[in-house]
């Protein structure tokens, strides 16, 4: 079977768009060159998606008499006329007129993602997406959460801070520093940058989506180093029946041995009648982790790393025959998590710091409508949001001691984060014309913070406030609207331009009612308080904007061979939480207002080739990103911090992905290797945390009953560090196997079911993450949690049912 030439795929473009609503292919029936893969960013079976709120499972099929194609250029990317939701569709294997001999590889270029607001396949997007799949999401044997997941993408890093908790290094940016973008089906993730993955537990989620660079263009302020897209579950029990029927079913279950983790999730599935109904409950507890230190002869635990966690969600939604569907998404979270080490909780509990959040809840509801075949537009997707948080922090200091024994203070912190409010709404249109698909809107998100912070100091050491309790920012709101569009356009039969613009107002408003912490750092004539008090008083609103842009090019110089080239301008908005004093993460040591700071502006380019064919895909993209007025917490001798704009800096990589297929699939084979360079060109050091080369190799073997898939991930040493801010770390490999048992190939009520019996670090490496953070001081030397160690050897056993 020969490969696809352009004008090839410009045809399958029409039939893997049929209409808006098509998000998933059977691919059960049709033996694709590439099941059942790990992760990656053309995966040839992930269930295509679109810009509605969530996808539907690949059990859905395409139903061939609904399938039209048209080999006119002209027609690049036009949907048929079908006035039925292909939801609907009949079970049977897909099929396209004038390619029949094709089918598998038309399957192949279908895949598309809600992250790239565009119905391209992603084979001819030009920017870096990968996806991560409901299958590798079930079969994560890990410890951690969304975290560990996401290190299967080239450029990311779990920075661990406990069990689940700790944040991810995109492209050499910690997820904190408000360079990447974190997402649930379009929607901005706002309001915990630092615990934000805590909350979130895989086995709810169909997808993720990541776009590795940046994307301000598309998504606006802050995604300047990536995008991640979480891409919620939606039912696909008896869509089509006449009458609404559900059932309950159970998702997952497990069990760790690393630290006597269980989890766990069931679903009420429900349809017919025109609706789809998902009601979700999932749990995670584990208690503190062991290490692969052994002291007399006992592998010591990283203590302060447990876990409790519950989430129950739902998506439903009502169909008409139109294909119009209204649909509503709820979600609430109850967490209690801590920090064995980490960034905010570095030298960690060997030490004497115990830092927990107990609990964090977090309330949200969305309500849209998305509509197809409109008379101004193809598709459009309205939507209006809710999302509430309440926060309680504990700062435990009482017994921080230094490496001498000695205790050091006696302080025992309780923050109060509570009220924070998050609404907005978007409404976006996506159209086709001739050789060029426009996707277009407006979005609106405002952040509400009328409640300061609080802290109330529980033991006699009372910090700066100088009392049992003390507001520690003013009250704030920040809101930002913007407009974008975007345009794929098909100049060629071998080249496709992509352009995108956005332009973002921001209006940052402060009161004038000081918090406890500012007015004592003016009386007490701290480094430029008093003057940063009185221009806070003097300019209660911020006003702010950026326009950004983005093109792209893909050209195939061959049927195999495609050459990709993206140019970017990006921006970050300080937010008011830059300006304004505050004690992030109950810090013991207020930040200083800064009304001044500028927004960051960064220009990102990337370069590289794919090879695809049916049985391999490869790539290999370098990158640049220049900085400019970078935003960074500056250390005064006092040892307070204030966010100021310190200059320009860059940060450089490449990064090279693979995947082969091999023995008609039963042999799978992936890979990722990934290689950053920074420098802070202002202070003329080094760029902290950035892990100079990592990656991991997967080899899967499938066979009808059993699959057995081996896994190495290694990360190099780092020995260029910035100064006395970060340690130098070694370079380590960590081996996972794990092998599943096909449950449906012995009953066939067990359809889809599996149990899966995994190692990870499967040799007991001693091993810590170049990107997590740890106190460099002579009185904190190397431990267990400075920096944190990585979990030992775990057994794991699951059960998981993908339907």
């Amino acid at each position: 079977m020969k490969p696809l030439s352009l004008s090839t795929i410009s045809s399958a473009i029409s039939a893997s768009i049929i209409s808006a609503s098509v998000i998933g292919v059977n691919l059960l029936n049709a033996e694709p060159a590439l099941s059942n893969e790990v992760d990656t960013s053309q995966s040839t079976t992930t269930a295509t998606t679109t810009s509605e709120p969530s996808a539907t499972p690949s059990a859905t099929k395409v139903d061939s008499s609904d399938s039209s194609e048209s080999n006119n250029p002209s027609e690049f990317g036009k949907s048929s006329d079908s006035s039925q939701n292909l939801e609907h569709a009949a079970d049977t294997t897909p099929s396209y007129q004038g390619e029949i001999s094709e089918t598998r590889q038309l399957e192949k270029v279908s895949v598309t993602a809600q992250v790239s607001q565009s119905e391209l396949p992603l084979e001819l997007q030009s920017k870096q997406i990968s996806i991560i799949s409901k299958d590798s999401l079930l079969e994560k044997i890990s410890l951690g959460g969304a975290q560990a997941a996401l290190e299967s993408v080239p450029s990311v890093l779990y920075s661990r801070s406990g069990g689940v908790n700790g944040q991810i290094s995109v492209r050499g940016q910690n997820s904190t520093s408000q360079r990447s973008v974190v997402m649930i089906d379009g929607v901005r993730f706002a309001g915990r940058s630092l615990l934000e993955f805590n909350v979130l537990d895989v086995s709810q989620f169909e997808s993720i989506e990541v776009i590795r660079g940046a994307a301000s263009a598309l998504w606006g302020s802050d995604a300047m180093n990536g995008v991640i897209n979480f891409r919620s579950r939606r039912s696909n029990y008896n869509l089509g029946g006449e009458s609404f029927k559900a059932t309950a079913r159970l998702r997952s279950l497990e069990y760790q041995s690393v630290n006597n983790g269980v989890a766990g999730r069931a679903e009420i599935l429900g349809g017919g009648g025109g609706w789809d109904l998902l009601v979700g409950v999932s749990a995670r507890n584990g208690g503190d982790y062991l290490t692969p230190i052994q002291k007399d002869g006992k592998f010591l635990k990283a203590k302060n790393s447990y876990y409790t966690t519950y989430n129950a969600d739902f998506n439903v939604g009502y169909t008409t025959k139109n294909s119009t569907r209204f649909y509503a998404q709820g979600r609430y979270s109850h967490i209690e998590t801590s920090r064995a080490g980490g960034l905010a909780a570095a030298p960690g509990a060997d030490y004497g710091v115990y830092f927990r959040e107990n609990p964090m809840a977090e309330y949200y509801l969305r309500l849209g409508v998305s509509a197809k075949n409109l008379k101004y537009a193809d598709s459009m997707d309205a939507y209006v949001y809710y999302r509430y948080w309440d926060t309680d922090l504990w700062n435990d200091r009482r017994t921080l001691v230094n490496g001498n024994g000695n205790t050091a203070q006696n302080l025992f912190i309780h923050q109060e984060v509570y009220a924070n409010q998050y609404l907005g709404g978007r409404i976006s249109f996506d159209t086709r014309y001739k050789n060029n698909y426009f996707s277009y809107g407006a979005e609106i998100l405002s952040s509400i913070n009328l409640t300061p912070y609080r802290q109330n100091f529980l033991t006699t050491a009372q910090g700066e406030c100088g009392a049992a309790s003390c507001t520690t920012i003013r009250p704030n709101t920040n809101t930002d609207f913007a407009l974008f569009v975007k345009d794929d356009w098909k100049v060629f039969d071998n080249w496709i331009l992509s352009g995108a613009i956005r332009g973002d107002y921001v209006l940052t408003t402060i009161s004038k009612k000081r918090s406890d912490i500012e007015n004592k750092q003016v009386a007490n004539n701290m480094n430029g308080a008093k003057e940063s008090a009185e221009v806070l008083d003097a300019n209660p609103l911020i006003h702010t904007g950026a326009l950004t842009g983005s093109i792209g090019s893909v050209w195939f110089i061959t049927d195999y061979i495609s050459n990709v080239i993206n140019v970017s301008h990006n921006f970050q908005d300080p937010g008011a939480s830059s300006r304004l004093s505050s004690t992030p993460s109950a810090s013991t040591t207020p930040t200083i207002a800064n009304p001044k700071i500028k927004p960051e502006y960064s220009q990102t380019a990337e370069f590289g080739f794919r090879f695809t064919s049916e049985n391999h895909f490869a790539s290999i993209i370098g990158f640049y990103t220049n900085y400019q007025d970078m935003v960074l917490g500056i250390l005064f001798q006092d040892g307070r911090n204030r966010y100021e704009n310190i200059g320009r800096a860059f940060i450089a990589g490449a990064e090279l992905e693979g995947r082969h297929s091999f023995a008609s699939s039963k042999v799978l084979l992936t890979y990722t290797l990934s290689y950053n360079y920074g420098e802070d060109l202002t202070q003329k050091k080094p760029i902290a945390y950035l892990a100079p080369l990592y990656g991991n190799l997967t080899v899967k073997f499938d066979f009808d009953k059993v699959y057995f898939v081996l896994v190495e991930r290694f990360y190099g040493g780092k020995n260029r560090v910035a100064g006395a801010t970060e340690y130098r770390t070694k370079s380590y490999a960590m081996t996972d196997i794990y092998a599943g048992l096909k449950l449906g190939a012995f009953k066939s009520y067990m359809k889809d079911m599996e149990l899966i019996f995994g190692v990870s670090n499967l040799f007991n490496t001693i091993g810590r993450n170049p990107v997590t953070v740890g106190a460099v001081n002579a009185l904190y030397p190397l431990s267990v949690t400075n920096p944190l160690v990585e979990p030992a050897r775990n057994f794991t056993l699951k059960y998981v049912w993908k339907y």
